[in-house]
């Protein structure tokens, strides 16, 4: 019974999510919500930007008939997530209207991320509890900002999203159907998202994933810690890894952390004259490979042995993000000896 109804609240966020995509590009549209190239953007044409909304105005009462009629494990902390990600939702959709200044985004963001905090059981038994939060509260946080810089490119930041939720899926099933009905909406959403996109998702949907994403990996961990917190981190090294390397790299360089720049390794890829869907096929290829590194890591039923495949992951970005600066330093040595050339 309760796979049947599962199913049925899967189905049902695919089809009203792929129902109101196209509505969402009208939305965005008659709003005069339009993106082009910008510090952050690197379309030339002007593109409606804001149409994620429909993910959160879905998956949020789906999410919350899953949890209950299912009886999802930690149902009042998932709760708790879904109605306070409204928060970051309607923060998010007032930035891509207004541009909010980004000190009041952020303190929007971690109060919905201490909301959560309240509700989400103690982790870490090694630490004391006011520092696990603390810790979490910043961690969270982090996850929720980056999942929204890294909203650079056609179907970049939904492909992620299908990744993690599935991947979820597999590493803890508990919690499978509320993950599985985000990734179904998410992918219904790739009929207004995926390259060439149509729309984007905006603010109002890449801070919303981020945060009950986050939630999600978090309490996804309460049963056994130590051993699920390093594969489940290891599902997330594309989008962490890019945005935390790149952030410290600017920083170190004297940059705001919120000034909106076009740096990040995606951004180059995509500068070495990549096709966005050449990006996402990449992307996919390197998480199929994360998933099987932290799917691997739990057979071993140690934690030891995940975090043997948490470095693993590393490693294979780092792998990955060695060879983006070797092709780079080949198109600026080509692009060198054609100037050379031309010059002669």
């Amino acid at each position: 019974m309760k796979a049947h109804l599962a199913l049925l609240l899967i189905t049902m966020a695919a089809t009203l999510a792929w129902l109101l995509a196209p509505w969402a590009v009208r939305v965005c549209r008659a709003k005069g919500l339009l993106a082009g190239a910008d510090d952050r953007h690197i379309h030339k044409t002007p593109t409606p930007h804001g149409g994620g909304f429909i993910l959160p105005l879905v998956i949020t009462p789906l999410g919350l008939a899953a949890v209950w009629l299912l009886q999802l494990p930690f149902a009042p902390f998932l709760s708790v997530l879904l109605i306070a990600s409204l928060l970051v939702a309607w923060v998010g959709w007032l930035d891509d209207h207004h541009h909010l200044q980004p000190r009041l985004r952020l303190a929007v963001h971690l109060l919905a991320v201490g909301i959560g905090l309240m509700f989400l059981p103690q982790l870490f038994d090694e630490f004391p509890l006011w520092v696990e939060k603390i810790l979490l509260l910043l961690g969270w946080g982090w996850f929720v900002n980056l999942y929204n810089f890294m909203d650079g490119a056609d179907g970049l930041a939904t492909t992620e999203a299908i990744f993690i939720s599935l991947a979820l899926a597999l590493i803890v099933p508990p919690f499978a159907p509320l993950a599985l009905l985000i990734a179904a909406a998410a992918t219904a959403f790739l009929r207004v998202n995926a390259p060439p996109a149509k729309v984007f998702m905006g603010d109002v949907c890449s801070t919303w994933l981020g945060y009950v994403l986050g939630g999600l990996l978090l309490v996804a961990c309460a049963d056994d810690t130590w051993t699920v917190i390093w594969p489940l981190a290891t599902i997330t090294l594309v989008f962490s890894a890019d945005a935390t390397l790149t952030l410290l790299r600017r920083i170190a360089q004297g940059h705001a952390p919120w000034q909106p720049h076009r740096t990040f390794w995606f951004h180059r890829f995509l500068a070495l004259g990549s096709s966005h869907r050449r990006l996402i096929t990449m992307v996919a290829i390197l998480n199929l490979a994360l998933l099987a590194i932290a799917k691997t890591s739990l057979l071993f039923a140690s934690s030891t042995a995940s975090a043997i495949g948490f470095a693993g992951g590393i490693l294979l970005i780092i792998l990955a993000l060695s060879v983006i600066t070797h092709l780079e330093k080949q198109h600026k040595q080509h692009k060198g000896s054609h100037h050379a050339k031309s010059k002669a």
